[in-house]
């Protein structure tokens, strides 16, 4: 990491001497994330909320329904980029980005007593990129492709209460365990994607940029580094983040240049 900050270190301060322009970029939008294990998680808490649901509603003297979880797939992602050009057409280029996915339900059966479900998850992600821009066309309407690497850091925050009610007629397996709790964990990986941009004035732009990631964090561990069962199962849930996002945003161009052009 100690050698990736310094040519870091190197390229920017060369591209001030060298009196190129800056660009710097904000945007965001929607954004997928695969979630394979824990989204396998989510069905089987499913299963067993529609379980009792249908086995519940013919029980006399109970009343209720839960609903189940939505999948963990959709979220939104925001990002702050710079880019230093070091021709007309290919740019260093470094990035933040934040990517949030969240799923939960509550419910309660009313029998003898009340019986509460309530599960939620919420997974962020920080990830820092470094990479490039590649210009391929420039007529008004400006299109580029970018290729990025960087370090992916994700944290999971959950909790469960499921409440079995005393009406129900047999001993039910598989119940997830309840509890509360954060587990994280991080990963390399890399990002590649499209961009248009129109100039609205002179250096100053609208831009969209269509994005592909592919990261796993192989395992995500609580404080005292025990690995997430979120199900109980046995089996630790890795973090795929693998998805796809669609982001709308601005950026402004900053001449660096030592004699205020515009480094051409």
């Amino acid at each position: 990491m100690k050698g990736l900050a310094s040519v870091i270190g190197i390229l920017l301060v060369s591209g001030v001497a060298l009196a190129g322009p800056l660009e710097v970029s904000i945007g965001g939008g929607p954004a997928t994330t695969s979630l394979d294990d824990i989204n396998t998680s989510i069905l089987l808490f499913n299963t067993l909320i529609t379980h009792l649901n249908e086995t519940l509603a013919v029980i006399p003297g109970v009343s209720g329904t839960v609903g189940t979880l939505a999948p963990m797939i959709s979220g939104m992602a925001l990002r702050a980029s710079e880019r230093y050009w070091v021709t007309d057409w290919i740019a260093v280029t470094g990035c933040f980005e934040y990517n949030r996915v969240s799923t939960g339900t509550r419910g309660q059966y009313i029998g003898a007593e009340t019986s509460t479900i309530d599960v939620s998850a919420t997974l962020t992600n920080l990830s820092i990129l470094v990479g490039s821009r590649i210009q391929f066309l420039d007529v008004g309407l400006r299109l580029a492709g970018d290729v990025t690497a960087g370090y992916f850091y994700s944290t999971l925050d959950h909790a469960v209460v499921f409440e079995i009610p005393s009406e129900y007629p047999d001993a039910i397996s598989g119940v997830p365990p309840e509890g509360e709790g954060r587990a994280s964990g991080g990963t390399f990986g890399v990002e590649a994607g499209l961009s248009m941009s129109y100039p609205i004035v002179d250096g100053f732009c609208i831009e969209a940029l269509l994005a592909y990631r592919w990261a796993t964090v192989p395992v995500l561990r609580d404080a005292t580094a025990t690995p997430l069962d979120f199900d109980g199962n046995g089996t630790p849930e890795s973090a795929s983040l693998d998805g796809l996002s669609v982001q709308i945003g601005f950026s402004l161009a900053l001449d660096l240049s030592l004699d205020g052009e515009k480094g051409e």
